[in-house]
Parts: C-alpha cells; sequence; structure tokens
C-alpha cells in the first residue's frame, strides 16, 4: 500500500498551524479502488490519528471507514463530530491517516500542524429586570474577551435598541421602553450575546372612581353641620368646593385616597326651602334645606308709654 498525505483545511505547508480546523482532505492510496489476487479490496479502511505536536505516538485514532471520492480525486472528512473532549485551546496537534488492507497499514506522513482557540464566553448582566408603567429606558452590560463578537436585539415591538446593538469584547447595551396603555403587566424579551433578558413592565393604574355619601339630603332650618364621604383608591386625589354661599367647606377640602369632606350650614330665615350643591371629588352633593317658620319671627313692641 501506498503512503497518503493528509492535509488539514486544504493547507500543504506542514509549517503552518491552522487554527479551528474543521475537516481533512487527503490524497487516497494509490490502491484505493484496486483488489487483489483473490478479488478483496486492497484498502479495506482508512484510520485517523492525531498526536500531540513532537509525539512519537498518537493519543487518540478514529476509522473513517471508505469513504468515497470528490471529483478533484480527493478524500474530504468532516472532523467535528471526532473533536468531542478534546482538544485543549492552545495546544498544537498533527495527525496522519493510514489505509488498513489485508496486506497491512500505509501510514502518511504528518499533517500541518493545528490548535483550537478558546471559545468565547459572555456574561450579561442584568437578565431581567422590572421597569414602570410608563416610558422609560434601560441597559444590560456584556462581559466577555477581546474580540469576541456579539448582537443585540430586540423581540418586543416596545423594546428598541438605542445602543449597542452589535459590539465585539465587553460593552453595554441600551434600550427604550415605551409606556404601557393597558393596566395588565407586561413581559418582553431582548437578546444579547446569545443569552435572554427578559424586561416585566408594570400595569399603567386603573382610572380613579369615586363613591360620594350622601348624595343628598335635607337638614333643619336652623344652622348646623354636616359631612360627605368619599371612597376611592389609594393615590388617586379630588377636591371638594360650595356652590352656594350658606354652605361652607370647613374640612376635607381636598384629599388623596378615601376621606370625608366637613360643611357649616347657615340658618334658614326664609319661609320657603332652599335647595344648594357642593362639587365631592367632582360629584354633585344636593342639600334642600327646610324652610324658616313665620314664628321665628319676633313679636312687634307693645303700646309706648311715656311716664312723667
Amino acid at each position: 500500500m501506498r503512503t497518503i498525505l493528509l492535509l488539514m483545511c486544504a493547507s500543504v505547508v506542514t509549517a503552518q498551524t491552522t487554527i479551528d480546523p474543521r475537516r481533512a482532505e487527503f490524497v487516497p492510496s494509490a490502491d484505493h479502488s484496486r483488489t487483489g489476487p483473490d478479488g478483496a479490496p486492497l484498502v479495506q479502511s482508512y484510520q485517523i490519528e492525531f498526536y500531540l505536536q513532537g509525539a512519537a505516538a498518537p493519543f487518540q485514532s478514529a476509522s473513517l471507514g471508505k469513504p468515497g471520492l470528490d471529483p478533484d480525486g480527493l478524500i474530504r472528512v468532516d472532523l467535528t463530530t471526532i473533536f468531542l473532549g478534546w482538544p485543549l485551546p492552545g495546544t498544537v496537534y498533527t495527525s496522519t491517516v493510514a489505509a488498513v488492507g489485508p496486506g497491512g497499514v500505509g501510514r502518511s506522513a504528518q499533517s500541518n500542524a493545528f490548535s483550537f482557540s478558546a471559545p468565547c464566553s459572555y456574561t450579561v448582566s442584568p437578565t431581567s429586570l422590572n421597569a414602570a408603567a410608563t416610558a422609560g429606558s434601560g441597559s444590560a452590560s456584556v462581559t466577555t474577551a477581546g474580540g469576541c463578537v456579539w448582537t443585540a436585539t430586540s423581540n418586543a415591538s416596545w423594546l428598541g435598541i438605542t445602543a449597542g446593538a452589535s459590539g465585539s469584547g465587553s460593552g453595554t447595551v441600551a434600550f427604550s421602553i415605551a409606556a404601557n396603555p393597558v393596566t395588565a403587566s407586561r413581559t418582553g424579551t431582548l437578546t444579547i450575546a446569545g443569552q435572554t433578558v427578559t424586561v416585566i413592565q408594570a400595569g399603567a393604574p386603573a382610572p380613579c372612581t369615586f363613591t360620594v355619601s350622601p348624595t343628598s339630603l335635607s337638614p333643619p332650618a336652623t344652622a348646623g353641620s354636616n359631612s360627605a364621604s368619599v371612597t376611592t383608591t389609594i393615590g388617586c386625589t379630588w377636591t371638594a368646593t360650595s356652590n352656594a354661599s350658606w354652605l361652607t367647606i370647613t374640612s376635607g377640602a381636598s384629599g388623596s385616597g378615601s376621606g370625608a369632606v366637613a360643611f357649616s350650614i347657615a340658618a334658614n330665615a326664609a319661609t320657603s326651602p332652599r335647595t344648594g350643591t357642593l362639587t365631592v371629588a367632582e360629584l354633585t352633593v344636593t342639600v334642600t334645606q327646610q324652610a324658616g317658620s313665620a314664628d321665628d319671627t319676633p313679636p312687634p313692641p307693645g303700646n309706648l308709654r311715656v311716664i312723667p
């Protein structure tokens, strides 16, 4: 059997060191397609062998079977399935290929040297964050070795990359967060350096609603005071105003959350009832005061007599 030549990544210069090879190609044995007198093939299979550079014996070998020839007459082998559990980054290796047949083994000269770089790894921080319902912005840092490239993309329409859409080495990605128009919270993601960054945005505050009680009352004609309660959620603000001169707010002219409005009621001296209103938390409180009595008018003085 003839000796065959192994080439890594199509390099023919044995002094060259190939970085991160993925395939080997070699010239097949001249006996590749021949058979012996008994009809048996002279080359039954090929075997690839790997050496630490300068070592006399291989540390690993793998059977290649008997691959077919490419149109240019070379045999090419995918090495990615063979490089399992090794190699060590930065270590230099060489390789040979052997033709195996009934008559023995024919081995090629050693290939050019090859080595492997350390794979890029990335750390992204933070990988999750909480955002307010209002429009805002956020950022995430990427930590990696120099020369390691990465990209950043948004997977949600309300998250937009504003800086750092791509980078090499460590860097920062900035992004905008649109206001959430609905009361339900929402979750969106960005893909940064192959990792997922999750953004959880709070829902918009529910519209404030108010309940005022009572909304109508009928006090007597005499002077007095009364009150109305306001029921609402925390953070909802309101005001109270009087729309009648004889109704005066004495406390609770404004508030936040639930509270009470107190007001005074002047005496009604008229013989007919009167109606006035207050506006409390944008709702109307109607006060209908009873009429004053005619008997309330003081009697006129009696006859006047002058005594000498």
